[in-house]
């Protein structure tokens, strides 16, 4: 493949600070070994910091909900509260970590992985998770996890307090568990099996439905995952509770058959039986030939094209069966991959990625400078603060707020619209006021060293270019140029 075209296919394009590489295939590779730090000089406020915040935020909202009958002081009470407790701060301050990273950071191409997986393992856009935890989980839990085994990352990211949440595992217990037949001895309500988690555990995140699982497995699934969910609950306690881990008192006893294999209770005591066979389940799983083909394809279709073909999808998998799921090797075969067939295939970008790649080709202070988003958790936020959020809803897409739990779409039919280009085209309308480049210096000049650095051939486009520029229009070529099919697909 053409070295500038798959450095946009993998990574962000590159600075104009910044060399093409000579070796662009081992460029890529190597940024897959080592996880780079965060770049990011602000505070990095902890998972643990923002489950205590959100707790914070819940018991007195629900303090103001139960006692102030006022609804003009219920109002200021609930203003005062969101600003204390960061309710509208946090979610932009993550984005503009994020973004951040992926424009000024070093190794672009592990940070366009770090948003695959983000989205793979999606959090549902719910119970205000996207305010305080999923920004906080993908950098604390996620990334560590991406140069170790696939199954290892399956695991730790299913037992995450943001994913027990969403998937509402902490509601979930076993018909014959501990709890329940304690219930049913004192005449009360039982606890309900919650399918939600077994469920994209199979379908999502490991062997999708082509595997040919049943009903019936996941439900047994769902049995293997009760006593998974919020621990150290206390009597007259309201609100989350900050940890998670496993309860053996609400976990269906017995044997489990998933996929035709049984998973047996086993521990060193009580309660620890059955808190294994998760474990268990998921090493299965990952270690499938069914989830092989199906994280390969969701990789291919993310980095080559919409429909990935099987030598495609085979040069990955042969990858994880010789590394046994080392996603180091596997994130290498992607690379290889998209290196052997980018030639010939196309891939259109998404919103998110689209609007990265232009502000680290233009060279700009995207999202700003770090200081902007130094909070007195007392003020309103203002504009510079609003805009990363703003601009992304006005894209379609915010990361941290999927819809479903299958994350945001990663196909062309999918983005490619009248609307969502018609968005793109009044976004780069007025790049000055969005901070996508530097208005000290000619629009028509950035387009042309972007062009020049980020482009194999790049005599068409600096050809359209040169024709604005002849026609007096010169200010419109950042927007002939960003919205192009060249800009759009690589």
């Amino acid at each position: 493949m053409k070295t500038k075209a798959f450095i946009r296919r993998v990574g962000f394009g590159l600075r104009p600070d910044e060399n093409v590489p000579k070796d662009p295939l081992n460029w890529a590779k190597s940024q897959m070994t080592v996880v780079p730090k965060m770049i990011w000089p602000g505070r990095l406020y902890t998972e643990n910091e923002m489950i205590d915040i959100r707790i914070d935020f819940q018991l007195e909202e629900d303090k103001i909900q139960d006692t102030e009958k006022n609804p003009t002081k219920a109002k200021l009470k609930r203003r005062k509260l969101n600003r204390r407790t960061g309710r509208k701060f946090f979610e932009k301050y993550e984005l503009a970590i994020r973004h951040h990273q992926a424009v000024h950071g070093d190794q672009p191409v592990f940070e366009r992985f770090w948003h695959f997986w983000g989205n793979h393992f999606a959090i549902v856009d719910k119970n205000k998770l996207p305010v305080f935890n999923t920004g906080p989980m993908q950098r604390e839990q996620l990334r560590p996890l991406m140069t170790g085994n696939f199954s290892d990352m399956v695991y730790n990211m299913t037992i995450t307090w943001p994913m027990i949440k969403s998937l509402d595992n902490f509601k979930s217990a076993g018909p014959n568990s501990d709890s329940n037949v304690y219930r049913k001895s004192k005449n009360k309500r039982v606890k309900g099996l919650n399918e939600n988690h077994g469920r994209e555990l199979l379908e999502l995140h490991t062997i999708s439905p082509k595997a040919g699982y049943t009903q019936e497995d996941v439900i047994n699934t769902a049995y293997i995952m009760t006593g998974w969910g919020f621990t150290g609950w206390k009597k007259g306690h309201k609100g989350d509770l900050k940890k998670t881990g496993y309860e053996h008192y609400n976990h269906e006893p017995g044997t489990h058959k998933v996929l035709g294999k049984e998973y047996k209770t086993s521990g060193f005591n009580k309660k620890t039986h059955g808190k294994k066979q998760l474990r268990e389940l998921v090493d299965d799983l990952c270690s499938s030939e069914s989830c092989r083909n199906f994280i390969a394809w969701k990789l291919c279709r993310h980095f080559i094209c919409d429909d990935p073909n099987k030598d495609m999808i085979k040069i990955v998998t042969d990858a994880w069966v010789k590394s046994d799921g080392m996603l180091i090797d596997i994130h290498k075969a992607v690379l290889k991959a998209a290196w052997e067939y980018g030639e010939t295939e196309e891939k259109f970008l998404s919103p998110e990625t689209w609007l990265i790649q232009i502000a680290r080709m233009t060279g700009a202070d995207w999202p700003g400078d770090p200081q902007i988003f130094e909070y007195d958790f007392k003020s309103k936020l203002n504009y510079k603060q609003n805009k990363i959020k703003w601009i992304l809803a006005e894209l379609g897409h915010l990361p941290y707020r999927a819809k479903q739990p299958n994350g945001f779409p990663d196909t062309e039919a999918e983005w490619l619209s009248q609307e969502y280009l018609v968005r793109r085209i009044a976004l780069v309308n007025n790049p000055t006021q969005i901070g996508l480049y530097k208005n000290s210096i000619p629009e028509i000049d950035i387009s042309k060293k972007m062009v020049n650095k980020n482009f194999d051939n790049p005599k068409e486009l600096l050809e359209v270019l040169r024709k604005l520029e002849i026609n007096n229009e010169g200010s419109n070529s950042l927007i002939a140029l960003l919205c192009s099919r060249k800009v759009l697909k690589v």
